[in-house]
């Protein structure tokens, strides 16, 4: 018995999807043999699980057939031989076409000669006579169909022709290639009934779907709307209609099992005189890890999605329908609107482009996972940037784009001195900062610039805030990081000076 059970619900996951269908047939009294159509070839046999409600389940399985595939058009990478045999095939049957419309007008023709001679007749018992008139409208007819039966002659012979063409392009088909064929898979239940409605509920995995987060951010005054969205793809064979849509972030294929730990031996030697007189340091890069604060998170080495450590569940707006056709669709999943804190930031350092910087935290109802987002304001589409995993709440960092009218120039001036009694090394850098306005309105910028950080006690590392200007903070944060904030009136340039000093003792090499 063939029943429906379409596909009510989909959860997708990072490269496979849990497909679940749902029915409630009408079923008598005993046991039944039903089955499902158009289930995913790919579905994964050992995934099956089916419920039944009003009944009880003695068997369920997945049944995979080829069938060979409808007649049709010809796919644009088939071979020369079967493009042949289709072009073949397609002028037989215009020929026929014409033979049949031929055909029909001969009739008709035959039929019209019919008639005048009936009117000879009936004129001829009445006593009326045109000869001259008979001849003529005789002689077109026989004319027309003369030129119908040396038509339909000629074309007679080529139906032939072609019959035969046909035949031997069927023959070498048959020798050479195999017919084309399609997988169909189904599901066979065994269902033992009361009678009545039984709910039948089935799930199953397919790969061949994938989602991926994606945003779009858009700026207006001091709000920002964020759209949460999933771009879907799916070749599982089987269409989603009407479907309710979940995107997780679970990864199935991980495998469960904590991995075991290997010793690791950790010794101790007193040190050496050489390394008792020298103190060993080294400047290097360390990224500042934060999840929403723009910072690199996990996402940036790892595949997949970054979803924090914890599963994630998103569930689409409403009903969607995606088919089988293997191209991105986006589904909305939210969005929310936001007061952000707006301010143009500059790190000279990396760029002489001042940015328009909005902070704002997640009021969303869900958790945002990284990955691209597109960034608007009132003038349209900016630009894109990476959005990274920001919690409920947690404030979140776009940048939407460069202010035209403000640039900074950066020129680095370094010191080095060194004590000829005590050994101490003194290095000085001075910054400075030549920051212009263009625009006809007035702004306010902040820079930002950093100093390194020390671990050791043997060197030392400080703001000299007396030599700076205007009004730069005595202490960096704990990431070596200094900010200032510049008042600039419209058509105007400022100076910033920035000095800041390192210090190191007699002991200590690598600087």
């Amino acid at each position: 018995m063939l029943i429906p059970l379409p596909v009510t619900k989909v959860t997708c996951m990072e490269d496979r999807a849990q497909i679940e269908r749902r029915g409630e047939p009408q079923l008598p009294a005993g046991t039944h043999q039903l089955k499902v159509h158009d289930v995913s070839p790919l579905a994964v046999e050992r995934s099956l699980r089916v419920e039944v409600t009003g009944g009880r389940l003695i068997d369920a399985k997945l049944v995979r057939r080829w069938h060979e595939a409808p007649k049709g058009g010809v796919a644009a990478d088939a071979s020369g031989l079967k493009k042949k045999a289709h072009t073949l095939e397609l002028e037989l049957r215009a020929c026929a076409d014409d033979l049949a419309r031929l055909t029909v007008r001969r009739e008709l023709v035959s039929k019209a000669r019919a008639e005048i001679y009936r009117e000879i007749q009936e004129s001829a018992g009445a006593g009326q006579t045109d000869p001259a008139a008979w001849s003529q409208r005789l002689a077109q007819v026989g004319a027309q169909l003369q030129t119908v039966e040396e038509t339909l002659r000629t074309l007679g012979l080529h139906q032939v022709w072609l019959q035969h063409r046909v035949r031997e392009a069927s023959q070498a088909l048959a020798i050479s290639e195999q017919r084309p064929t399609s997988l169909k898979c189904a599901l066979e239940l065994t269902v033992e009934s009361p009678g009545g409605k039984a709910a039948i509920r089935a799930t199953y995995l397919a790969p061949c779907a994938v989602w991926r987060p994606a945003y779009r951010a858009s700026l207006s005054a001091d709000t920002v709307k964020l759209e949460s969205e999933a771009i879907v793809w799916q070749s599982t064979g089987e269409a989603w209609t009407d479907i309710e849509l979940l995107c997780s972030t679970a990864r199935p294929t991980l495998g469960t099992t904590p991995p075991v730990l290997t010793p690791d031996l950790i010794g101790s030697r007193p040190k050496r005189a050489e390394e008792k007189k020298v103190v060993d340091v080294a400047v290097r890069e360390e990224v500042i890890q934060s999840s929403g604060e723009g910072g690199v998170a996990a996402a940036a080495s790892m595949p997949g999605l970054d979803d924090g450590g914890e599963t994630r569940l998103l569930k689409a707006l409403a009903k969607v329908s995606i088919p089988s056709d293997g191209q991105p669709h986006r589904v909305p999943l939210s969005s929310f609107d936001a007061k952000a804190k707006l301010e143009r930031l500059c790190t000279p350092e990396l760029s002489p482009l001042i940015s328009m910087v909005a902070k704002f935290p997640n009021a969303g109802p869900n958790v945002l996972l990284a990955g691209p987002v597109d960034l608007l304001r009132q003038s349209g589409f900016v630009g894109r940037a990476q959005l990274k995993f920001a919690g409920q709440n947690e404030t979140v960092v776009l940048s939407f784009g460069s202010e035209d009218g403000l640039r900074v120039v950066r020129k680095v001036d370094e010191k080095r001195e060194e004590a000829r009694i005590t050994g101490r090394k003194t290095t000085t850098k001075t910054v400075t900062l030549f920051v212009s306005n263009a625009s006809a309105e007035a702004a306010k910028v902040v820079l930002e610039e950093r100093i390194p950080v020390s671990e050791v006690k043997e060197v030392e590392i400080q703001v000299l805030q007396k030599e700076s200007s205007p009004g730069w903070p005595a202490a960096a944060s704990k990431d070596g990081l200094v900010r200032i904030e510049l008042d600039l009136a419209a058509n105007s340039q400022q100076e910033a000076k920035f000095v800041w000093e390192l210090q190191a003792g007699s002991k200590v090499a690598g600087l």
